[in-house]
């Protein structure tokens, strides 16, 4: 199964080997690819590649490493890796969904975020380093913002 991301994607999920689970604001995928593909596979859908995606928006906010990306830039589709993307098989969040965050009173180095719809997803990285991601994602969809409104 080819699955696009799209506005309703909060999260796609490492999901074993080559697997991924995708969650959506009101349903659950499991696809038989790496996030990483499926992430790839947007962005190719949308009409440009996942290498140039990565190289625009590390040109935009002048960051090399864990760089979000901009899926699709009308409706300013912005997706943030928590871990490497050299893994090929990392969480993907979907900057657009998220209504805060905060790190967990029990367990360290996890971070829990709660989306728009009210779903709360612990993710296996530190306040402090997903904190950084966001702010990048930020960074890049203010970018973005300002060019389609400056172009429109």
């Amino acid at each position: 199964m080819d699955y696009e991301v799209s506005k309703r994607t909060l999260a796609v999920i490492p999901n074993g080997n080559r697997r991924c689970k995708v969650l959506e604001e009101r349903a659950t995928y499991n696809i038989n690819k790496t996030s990483f593909k499926v992430i790839e596979h947007s962005c190719e859908y949308f009409g440009v590649s996942y290498q140039s995606r990565l190289k625009g928006s590390q040109k935009f906010i002048k960051s090399r490493y864990k760089t979000p990306i901009l899926v699709e830039e009308t409706s300013r589709l912005v997706f943030i890796p928590v871990s490497s993307t050299t893994r090929g098989n990392t969480l993907w969040i979907n900057y657009n969904n998220i209504k805060d965050f905060y790190p967990s009173k029990n367990k360290k180095k996890i971070t829990i975020i709660r989306f728009m719809n009210g779903y709360k997803m612990e993710v296996p990285v530190s306040y402090y380093s997903f904190n950084n991601q966001f702010l990048k994602a930020s960074r890049l969809s203010a970018v973005v913002s300002d060019r389609f409104t400056r172009n429109n």
